[in-house]
């Protein structure tokens, strides 16, 4: 074997060091995030509730690219105290139905809750005592709203057990390759 010629399994070693990397970074990250996001939600659970009515709500067409998707766009009026405010609460974007898609047509649920939340329809938030113009649903029963910390414990849950594994991998690879090197000087 010449000196430049890299053993196949030196270089699957590599890689697996490499994807232990990525899934600690990947982990961290999303430990942070879920950590920010769960405060975030925290906080706005405590803020003070108002009755808000719907003044208009729909489904906006966004571009991404070749693929289209929807999301619920709702502008609400609501006051707190003598102040007269307005603000809009949108959903996450879900494919349309001309989007192949598993499981199909999850564009649905989020055209049944724009079709049971007509104008007029009162709906309770929370608003940051702070902005009054920045709200977030009480019930979050829309499609794509809510709260992110539940989601975001699975990416934890995910990228630490990738991790977990994979630095397993490489520690038993490390402790056979260390084994037959000792046989082998002997």
């Amino acid at each position: 074997m010449s000196a430049q010629t890299i053993p196949r399994r030196d270089l699957l070693f590599t890689a697996f060091i490499l994807l232990v990397l990525l899934a600690g970074l990947c982990t961290i990250f999303a430990s942070v995030v879920t950590v920010a996001e769960a405060w975030q939600e925290h906080a706005q659970a405590r803020w003070p509730e108002v009755t808000a009515n719907i003044d208009r709500c729909g489904m906006d067409r966004t571009s991404t690219g070749r693929r289209n998707g929807y999301y619920v766009d709702c502008r609400l009026s609501y006051t707190v105290g003598a102040e007269q405010n307005a603000t809009r609460i949108y959903s996450r974007t879900v494919p349309g139905p001309e989007v192949a898609q598993y499981p199909p047509n999850q564009i649905a649920p989020f055209q049944e809750w724009v079709e049971a939340h007509p104008p007029g329809t009162p709906i309770l938030v929370r608003y940051d005592p702070a902005n009054h113009t920045k709200v977030v649903l009480v019930n979050s029963d829309m499609p794509g709203a809510g709260p992110r910390t539940p989601g975001n414990i699975k990416q934890v849950e995910f990228w630490g057990g990738s991790f977990f594994v994979l630095a397993v991998i490489v520690w038993v690879r490390k402790k056979q390759s260390m084994a037959k090197g000792s046989v082998s000087a002997t």
